[in-house]
């Protein structure tokens, strides 16, 4: 059963061929494999490539499928993933852990459609690599974590105060050249 997302793609597009060729599209430039046609977090990209605004998009989606799009991208790309890390006193969260075998993404999911001041993303890359460095403590990791916001929108800024900040149709980017940032992501 095709989801809100893919209905409204398939209103958009006309069809319900078109609207699975427009998933298709957005999972090829993702670089992602064996997609289901009807999946929600790529229709709702699919939406935003074809001229809906990612606010209206944003409210449809939920956290929760964002998340789990940010899982199955770090995984296409060969990392081990855990998902809703769990950390206590101070209680925290780390959304999504991708662990590989260079450098590891402690990825927190923005799939808010606001614009952010370089200060408060500041203040959000800031707070991730607190947490980023608990995990390390916390966690047996291998390798270093650098801390990652990976949002809806472009926030305009790629790097602040160390971290990453990446809207969702640049990650795939982002993870195809991570060890290239090494130099301006602070490595905890």
């Amino acid at each position: 059963m095709a989801g809100a997302l893919f209905q409204r793609l398939q209103k958009r597009t006309g069809s319900s061929e078109l609207a699975s060729a427009a998933v298709q599209g957005v999972a090829d430039r993702l670089g992602l494999m064996w997609v289901d046609p009807l999946d929600e977090q790529l229709a709702g990209l699919a939406l935003c490539a074809t001229g809906d605004s990612p606010e209206t998009v944003s409210k449809i989606l939920s956290w929760k499928d964002f998340e789990g799009f940010c899982s199955k991208m770090l995984r296409a790309k060969g990392y081990l993933v855990r998902e809703d890390i769990y950390l206590k006193k101070p209680r925290a969260q780390v959304d999504v852990l991708g662990v590989s075998g260079g450098i590891s993404l402690a990825v927190d999911c923005k799939h808010w459609s606001r614009s952010s001041g370089y200060s408060a993303l500041g203040t959000l890359v800031d707070s991730q690599k607190a947490r980023a460095r608990r995990l390390h403590d916390t966690l047996d990791v291998i390798g270093p974590i650098a801390a990652v916001i990976l949002t809806l929108t472009d926030q305009g800024a790629r790097f602040v105060n160390g971290g990453a900040i990446v809207p969702i149709f640049a990650f795939r980017d982002f993870l195809d050249s991570v060890d290239a940032h090494r130099e301006r992501l602070e490595l905890v």
